[in-house]
């Protein structure tokens, strides 16, 4: 008997199979290690703290669009500055979360410094501290316009109502009659400080688990990024089934070979395969 041969065809058909499941292997491994790698880290988000550290890499910054305003508009309470940078609020070059643009002043009160949006009140204590946020269901006046005090140390505030005065517990408003009032006036940040603020502000843009969450759902490439990870996945499949057919046609070959070498020894000893 003669040796069991693949048909040409099925052998042309094979070896191009194999070439492409090469090819197929050689490019879904970066996307497995990209995937992998970038799974892995956020799996330990909160151990590796990323959600709170921030990318400093001006290339990254800039691809995803984060530029500082050229304006940065601020008030001076003391030696300090609150200064409102796009949609952040700054005490120096402290970033103060608990506080929302748009900045409508700042003054010290009472031993605190008071900083006012259009319908807040934040209360701090001369370092920076939070004592309080002050809202409309507390009393606060609604639309303020600006921030001043009176000549006897007194919260006032500016709204299209009119003036109002707090008293010292800044709980209870009145209209103000004071002729006096040291209104809270908006200056620039001095140079060394609005260059900090522009760092300090691009450097609180993107965290770098977003980064890694954009990577891994190729969404750091835009639109378009979604459809290069829906790619990947077409691959993986390929690789599989590609893997799988190549697997089971190399099995059916083995035993194909054994069977007839099980044959050519048996016709050479004369003996009949049957009774094996």
């Amino acid at each position: 008997m003669t040796p069991h041969k693949t048909k040409p065809g099925r052998a042309k058909l094979l070896r191009s199979l194999f070439i492409w499941h090469r090819h197929i292997g050689i490019i879904s491994s970066l996307f497995v290690i990209l995937l992998a790698g970038t799974g892995l880290l956020l799996n330990h988000t909160e151990e590796l703290a990323l959600d709170s550290r921030h990318v400093q890499s001006a290339l990254l910054l800039d691809w995803y669009g984060v530029k500082t305003p050229g304006s940065m508009p601020g008030y001076r309470v003391g030696s300090s500055t609150i200064s409102e940078v796009g949609t952040q609020i700054y005490w120096d070059t402290t970033l103060m979360p608990q506080v929302s643009p748009p900045l409508r002043g700042a003054v010290a009160v009472h031993d605190m410094v008071v900083i006012g949006t259009d319908r807040q009140l934040v209360l701090f204590t001369s370092d920076g501290e939070l004592i309080e946020r002050m809202e409309e269901a507390d009393g606060t006046p609604a639309g303020i316009q600006s921030l001043g005090i009176t000549t006897g140390g007194d919260l006032v505030v500016r709204t299209a109502n009119g003036i109002l005065q707090a008293d010292s517990s800044i709980l209870k408003w009145r209209e103000s009659t004071d002729q006096s009032i040291n209104w809270s006036v908006p200056v620039q940040p001095a140079p060394e400080l609005h260059t900090a603020l522009q760092k300090a502000y691009r450097g609180a843009g993107v965290t770098l688990e977003q980064v890694l969450l954009d990577i891994h759902t190729g969404r750091i490439f835009g639109s378009h990024g979604i459809y290069l990870i829906d790619a990947a996945a077409l691959l993986f499949m390929a690789l599989a089934i590609s893997g799988v057919w190549l697997w089971a046609r190399h099995l059916s070959s083995a035993r194909k070979h054994r069977k007839n070498s099980h044959h050519r020894h048996s016709a050479d000893t004369g003996t009949d395969s049957r009774l094996s």
